[in-house]
């Protein structure tokens, strides 16, 4: 059975089953769903345990305590997370195993990071998605972050005008985390009822918080309007230009070498599958080769050298202006 995070409430309400699926990339919907999950299960009287599935990993411990049934607490939650998403050779064995035999009186919980198409169709997954009950937790695209907004202000009775929803939206570039801490914010600071575009700019700080790697998706999607926010709130936090530059270079390296590839005759699905570029990027890079010229992209490597000229010293310039110029002229 598979499950939307924004169901695991009225399907808790029904009653736990024994095993749980949770996987996906996006932190919010995991991290929630997980919570209701644990609570529910220890309302009912669960004990938990915790496994956190990392390098030689002994499975043997996870059927040991699925047999070893305490005398005080014979309800268990046996919570088992593999953040790397790869359970390996024994685990792989483990799980199916787990599956076809899932311990009485337990409430599993395996939680995995975002997987690749091929990991989905490996038997350990395919076993554990035919038993028990699966939760995928996806990000919200942009164009509907002011729709899944609206709907968290109204578990608080609040609305807000459809151009308070997008000012929100612009502002937490599809951060989900901070988008509940926002909103969470607004229940506190404003009453009940409907909000305006004003109260809401009064009420809110800028909670857009990038990470360094974030520039090459945005340069990839060609998003100038996007760099340019990266790269102004990465100045604001004093993040070093060489650390920056690594991140622009890299990507331009990648596409000039694809590029180079698929003019020896490669086809494009050899040459992403030989770079390690797997499907949930392969729609980005393809469109970033199909905008950037081979010029265009000739022209941003001579100034990616000349920025990392000036973030030394040995050439005069200002080299954030020269990433905005170079970000800018990509989009």
């Amino acid at each position: 059975m598979e499950l939307r995070p924004e169901d695991v409430g009225a399907h808790l309400a029904r009653g736990l089953t024994p095993l749980y699926v949770l996987w996906g990339d996006e932190p919010l919907a995991m991290l929630e769903a997980e919570d209701a999950i644990r609570a529910a299960a220890l309302k009912a009287g669960h004990e938990r345990t915790v496994f956190a599935v990392q390098g030689k990993f002994d499975w043997s411990v996870i059927f040991g305590h699925a047999d070893n049934f305490s005398l005080f607490a014979q309800k268990k939650l046996v919570e088992i997370r593999i953040p790397s998403g790869k359970p390996g050779i024994d685990g792989s064995a483990a799980l199916g195993r787990y599956a076809d035999s899932l311990p009485a009186d337990t409430v599993t919980v395996i939680s995995l990071p975002g997987l690749e198409w091929k990991q989905t169709k490996s038997k350990w997954f395919e076993a554990l998605t035919s038993k028990g009950t699966v939760i995928q937790s996806r990000d919200v695209p942009l164009e509907q972050m002011p729709g899944w907004i609206g709907r968290r202000l109204s578990m608080n009775n609040q609305q807000a005008s459809r151009d308070a929803l997008e000012f929100l939206a612009n502002r937490l570039e599809g951060n989900l985390l901070a988008a509940r801490q926002e909103i969470e914010k607004l229940s506190l600071l404003l009453p009940q009822g409907k909000l305006g575009l004003n109260d809401i700019e009064q009420a809110v700080t800028d909670v857009s918080r990038f990470d360094v790697a974030d520039i090459q998706d945005a340069l990839l999607a060609g998003d100038g309007g996007r760099c340019a926010r990266i790269l102004d709130s990465l100045r604001q936090e004093g993040e070093a230009v060489p650390k920056i530059m690594w991140q622009i270079g890299a990507t331009l390296r990648l596409l000039y070498k694809l590029k180079s590839a698929v003019r020896q005759g490669q086809s494009l699905a050899a040459v992403f599958k030989a770079n390690r570029i797997w499907d949930k990027r392969q729609a980005l890079v393809q469109a970033a080769l199909k905008r950037v010229s081979d010029a265009k992209l000739e022209n941003a490597l001579q100034d990616a050298s000349q920025i990392d000229r000036q973030a030394k010293g040995l050439e005069s310039g200002d080299p954030w202006n020269g990433m905005l110029r170079l970000t800018l002229n990509l989009s």
